[in-house]
């Protein structure tokens, strides 16, 4: 996580530092917060913009958001 949003959250994606990578989480268990940023997360591709290197993504596994350190 390098910045959490009301929207979602800013992603360093591993081996692509020029990527802007947005995980979009539009639903959370209630009492649940976003995560911290340093959290590492697994996240599927959903979309991507090649010309200026936009990635929007959303977590794994299941549809709740899934944290591991």
């Amino acid at each position: 996580m390098l910045a959490t949003m009301p929207f979602g959250v800013f992603v360093d994606m591993e081996g692509q530092p020029d990527a802007l990578a947005l995980m979009e989480i539009t639903t959370l268990p209630r009492g649940s917060e976003l995560p911290a940023v340093g959290f590492w997360l697994d996240a599927v591709v959903v979309d991507h913009i090649a010309y200026n290197w936009q990635v929007r993504l959303r977590p794994a596994g299941s549809s709740n958001l899934e944290l591991s350190d």
